[in-house]
Order: C-alpha cells, then sequence, then structure tokens
C-alpha cells in the first residue's frame, strides 16, 4: 500500500497491525491475537534522492508491504 500523508500512513499501519483501522487488536477465544496480515518489512520504503529530483511529488510517498495469512 501506498500512502502520501501521515494520517493516511497512521490508518496504514494500524490496518497492517490489527486488521482494522482504529487499531485495536482483537483476540480469538484462546487470547491469541487475530490478524489477517503478515508484515513484511518493518520500515516503509521511500524514494531516493534521484527519484525525488525526477518526481517532486514522490517526496512524500511511503511503500508498506503485507502479506495475507
Amino acid at each position: 500500500m501506498i500512502s502520501y500523508h501521515s494520517l493516511e500512513d497512521k490508518l496504514v499501519k494500524n490496518y497492517f497491525r490489527s486488521g482494522n483501522f482504529e487499531g485495536t487488536l482483537k483476540k480469538d477465544f484462546y487470547g491469541n491475537p487475530v490478524v489477517p496480515l503478515s508484515v513484511i518489512n518493518r520500515k516503509p520504503v521511500v524514494p531516493d534522492e534521484k527519484e525525488v529530483v525526477l518526481n517532486s511529488r514522490a517526496r512524500s510517498a511511503r511503500l508498506r508491504i503485507a502479506e495475507k495469512i
């Protein structure tokens, strides 16, 4: 998922961690967390300096990667 603003990025992080936009972690009957996604990288992928020079609007983009379980 690509986010362009810090508020969008917060929603994406919450969804990747807990499966909902509020960030509240749901648990099953035994107390194990129920998450639909497995986060691939902890830090977001950001554009390098060359990309920002070629496309100035890319400077605020953040790419986060998750895999569906």
